[in-house]
Formats: structure tokens, sequence, C-alpha cells
């Protein structure tokens, strides 16, 4: 069998190719870009596993090169991205990798035959930014990328294009945040770890536990078929023990080597909203059905630090030099908060602080995590759960105009035409309340939520102060972190400076 695979060499590309590869009938076909560690990853694999490999050289952006890869195969496990940091860095390459290379791997599965099951990666960061006031979130809750994160919106509009294409048979799953093996020295080399706010909550999996549902995915598939799971869209988290907020990660982290977050950083120098991530009410459903999770948070740092076990010699360095030393020194990288009010980036100072001042001592700062009523917020409750306009506890089956027409409402918008009971994935006529009208599978909006691509699906430009005052759908997140009285639009130039408008 013949299994096709982008980005390979990534960090959760790497561990599914290590889990499929252990499936005797596999033969794992990889596109591997021309670069040194993509190259140097597929010939050790290549050595490795021998026949049962094949290599083809190319892009995700080269239509050809993507059907060359599918050709024949059975499965398309879809996983190449370019990624933050590398994309608020490279932001062309971003859009074009992450959202034309989508459309040419669905394009060519659909030129091949349309037989094979596309396995299609996005991402947590199309749900937006998220807080304490609404922790939980599920499938279905609005997406609203975080201003300036082009690789959020390259991934919003992939995956849309996915969604009402006519690839035959995919499932979209939308992956958390990831720890994996070399994760220390990556946040240390960007000032991208300055963009976690303290109290954001995380629910994280492992690279590992991630590449293990890769394979459970084919394995179980080819023994039942797993009809129900297909033209589906799921998150992809590690479960209660991957629940933590952005302080609790990095304090993990510093702890292997004898610091915490409070003795390397000031609580100032990290932004409090426009991130994303969340914990998943429904992240279980994956669990239930494939079994992958092997590692919780501890697991994963008590592993690490096993085999890393160089990172204790950082015990003996003083807490204050390793902060001069390491941590300091990132606020300079233009990608970090500090160096943006330092140069007068007020557009993204504004994006990621709002009117928010902070001391920069942490007897002064509340965190989430030492509040007293934390542990309960983490236990998941209906209550918690977003409304979604229309009754999403109905099956698919049972889907009617009604619903439709409640959930557009709910959007400040409209449903035009006819609808059949049932037939979600058969595209309709909406309309927004700015007056775009759009064709969009009932599935796409209602169990996507996603909405219209003109005013909510943005390139470079963000409208979500401005869509909140009739979308109800957005504004139930939106003004847990904006204040009602701001009214910007957020946009990049075609110079690629990040600006705001003020609007009536």
């Amino acid at each position: 069998m013949i299994v096709a695979i982008t980005g390979a060499s990534g960090n959760m590309g790497k561990e599914t190719v290590k889990s499929l590869l252990e499936v005797p009938f596999v033969t794992l076909r990889m596109l591997v870009k021309r670069d040194k560690p993509s190259i140097k990853h597929a010939k050790a694999v290549k050595r490795e596993y021998g026949k049962r490999v094949e290599i083809l050289y190319g892009d995700v952006r080269n239509a050809e090169d993507c059907f060359a890869l599918v050709k024949d195969a059975a499965y398309v496990y879809h996983l190449a991205a370019v990624i933050p940091p590398l994309a608020d860095h490279e932001a062309e390459n971003a859009v074009t990798t992450n959202y034309d290379g989508t459309v040419n791997m669905v394009q060519a599965t659909v030129r091949a035959g349309n037989t094979a099951k596309f396995v299609h990666i996005s991402t947590v960061a199309v749900y937006g930014n998220r807080d304490e006031n609404h922790p939980w979130g599920r499938v279905g809750d609005p997406l609203i990328p975080s201003a300036f994160d082009l690789y959020a919106t390259s991934k919003l509009r992939a995956e849309r294009y996915l969604l009402d294409s006519d690839l035959a048979h995919w499932v979209v799953l939308r992956q958390t945040g990831v720890l994996y093996d070399n994760m220390l020295l990556a946040n240390i080399s960007d000032g991208l770890m300055f963009h976690t706010p303290w109290n954001v909550p995380i629910e994280w999996v492992t690279a590992k536990d991630s590449g293990i549902l890769m394979k459970n995915i084919l394995l179980q598939t080819e023994q039942t078929g797993e009809k129900d799971f297909w033209q589906g869209i799921y998150n992809i988290g590690g479960g209660a023990g991957c629940r933590q907020t952005g302080y609790e990660t990095f304090d993990d982290g510093f702890k292997l080597i004898g610091g915490s977050v409070k003795s390397f950083f000031d609580p100032d120098w990290n932004a409090v909203r426009n991130f994303h991530c969340f914990w998943f009410s429904d992240s279980d459903v994956l669990e239930e059905r494939f079994h992958f999770r092997t590692q919780t948070c501890e697991g994963f740092w008590t592993w690490f630090l096993e085999k890393h076990k160089t990172y204790r010699a950082g015990r003996a360095m003083p807490a204050p030099v390793l902060k001069r030393l390491v941590i300091a020194p990132l606020l300079k990288n233009d990608n970090a908060p500090a160096y943006w009010k330092k140069h007068g980036e007020e557009a993204r100072v504004f994006a990621a602080f709002g009117n928010a001042k902070l001391s920069n001592k942490w007897e002064d700062f509340s965190l989430l995590c030492e509040s007293d009523g934390y542990q309960k917020l983490k236990t998941h409750d209906v209550s918690f759960d977003l409304p979604h306009g229309y009754d999403d506890k109905k099956p698919l089956s049972e889907i009617t105009k009604e619903d439709l027409t409640a959930a557009a409402a709910f959007r400040g918008g409209s449903v035009q035409g006819k609808f059949e009971k049932g037939n979600v994935y058969d595209k309709v006529e909406w309309r927004c309340a700015e007056g775009h009208g759009f064709l969009s599978s009932p599935f796409t909006v209602l169990k996507g939520g996603h909405w219209c691509p003109v005013c909510s699906e943005p390139d470079r430009e963000w409208k979500f102060d401005l869509l909140s005052k009739t979308n109800k759908h957005i504004a139930a997140v939106w003004y847990d972190t904006h204040d009602r009285k701001e009214n910007k639009i957020y946009r990049f130039t075609k110079q690629g400076k990040a600006e705001t408008e003020e609007v009536e």
C-alpha cells in the first residue's frame, strides 16, 4: 500500500513517518524539500527502510510534484506547513506553502482518481485567542485568527478550500501545540516565546502521540472502514494530563535547568492577547476511537530530561545570569513585543496588549494557575461551551433548513434557496451582514465554524472589531479580550508593514 506524505521532516512529520513505517504493508512516498535538514532526514529514513521508502524531491507549491506524490496512493497525509516563527519572518513563503500547497494537493488527489483518503492537518491557531473567560472550546466554535498571524489565516483559508472542494474522502485534524524533542532550543532562538500570554489555556499533545494517531487512523480504517470518521473535523489534543496555562508550560521547561518563569522573565514581557490555544472539550473523541495517547506533559518532560541530561548542567548557573545571557537578548529580536514597543510598531503592540498597563513585578500580576478557582475551571462543564446558534447536538442527518436559518441569523446573515434535510455536504447560498453572498456547505459553516470568506477569513486584513457588532458567534469570544469601544481594522500593507485603521 502506497501512503503519500508531505511535511515528513517536521516535528510531527518525523514521528508520523516512524509510526507509519511500523505498519509492514506500508510503502511510504515522501515529498521532500530541497533543503539540507529535509534531505538529511529523508536519506536517513531511506537507509533504514530501503525499498519501503520512495523519495520525491519537490515542493507542494508545484502542482506536478503534488500529482507525482499522490498518484496510486491509498492515503495522503498532508502535514506540510510553514509554521511560526519562520512564518512570522517569511510571510509570502507561509501563504504560498500553506494555502497554495493545499490547493495543489487537493487538486492532485482529485486528478489522480479521487480515491485516496486525505488526512489534512490544520491548526488550533484558526480559532484565535482565548483566556479564562472561555478556556474551553470545540469544533464549530468561531474561527478568529489573530491579527497579523499569516500562519493562522493561510491555514484557515486552506482548510476552507478543502472542505468545499470535490475531494471524496477527507478528514481535517486541527492540531494543538506540540511538545517535541528540540523544543527548548527552538524557543530560545526567537522572540516568538513572548507572544504566549501567561494565562492562556493550552492543551498540548506530544509529537510522538501525534504520530501514533496517524498510524492508528490508517490501521483502524483498513480494519473497519471508519465510515463515520471521514468527512469530519476533529481537534487533536493530549487530554487532561496535557492541559495547562502558558505560565505552567514555561515553568515546567525552565525547571529542567533549575529555574522558573519568575526567575527568568518579567511579567510585562509577554503579550496578554492576540495568541491562540485553549482546552478542547472534544479532544477525547479521537482518543476514544484511536487510543493514541501515551504521554502527559509531566511524562514528556521526564522523558526529555532523561534523554537530554546536559540540561541539568544549567542548574549550576545562577538564574540572574541565565536571564541576562539567554532570555533578555531575545527582547531585541524583531519578533518580540519589546522590540515592537521600542521601534514604534504601535499596531502590533496594541494587538498584543490593548490598553493593558502591566507591571514588571510578579507580585502585581494575577496568574490564573495560582487562583482559587483554577482547578474547578479545568473541570469541563457543558455550561462552558459557546453557543453555535442552533441545536448543535443534533446528528448531521437531522439538520434542517430551520437550523441553517437560525445559525445564519446568529451570525448576522441569512441562508438562501432550498435545503433537503440532512444533506449537509451540499453547497447552499449564504449571505453575511455585509451583504456578501457565498456558496458553502452547511457542514463547513455549522460544524467547521467558517463564515463569510470575504469578511471573516482574512488574507491581509482583520475586521473582527467590526464583525462582532453584528455576528454573535464571533462576539461571544472577541469581547473577552477586546473592549466594545475598539473599532480597528488590522492590516498588512503591500509593503508588509503592520498597521491599524480607526473606523466609525
